[in-house]
């Protein structure tokens, strides 16, 4: 019995790759705290882990530093997700992606920039 506890507790680990602090929900809190009171948005989101599923809104390079801004969401000013990435692998997957795929992003909450969260360690995958 304990071995077979210790085989089902190593098949639970082994499928949680990311154990996110916050999920879909908390995006909208987390910028309304932004714009309500940025250091109570400091102590209670960033740094913190968020997972969630949505939709490619758009790739672009950024103006300043390497790797793409890849934008999650309706599009627009406000209410989106942005993550910059710059791992070479994982821009070769997004390059094959249109507007509108559905992608789970896992990331760590750095900061909120014109309305929209900015992730930062984005690992993202398609949903097809």
């Amino acid at each position: 019995m304990k071995k077979l506890m210790t085989i089902a507790a190593a098949l639970i680990a082994a499928t949680s790759v990311h154990a996110a602090d916050l999920g879909p929900s908390d995006i909208q809190k987390a910028i309304e705290t932004y714009k309500a009171n940025e250091l109570r948005f400091t102590r209670d989101y960033v740094g913190k882990s968020i997972e969630f599923t949505w939709v490619l809104n758009k790739v672009s390079s950024q103006l300043f530093g390497n790797g793409y801004r890849v934008s999650f969401g309706k599009g627009g000013f406000s209410g989106g997700v942005d993550c910059i990435i710059s791992d070479q692998t994982m821009l070769d997957t997004i390059v094959e992606w249109n507007k509108g795929q559905r992608v789970n992003v896992y990331g760590v909450i750095k900061d909120v920039t014109v309305g929209d969260l900015q992730l930062k360690q984005c690992k993202v995958t398609a949903i097809n």
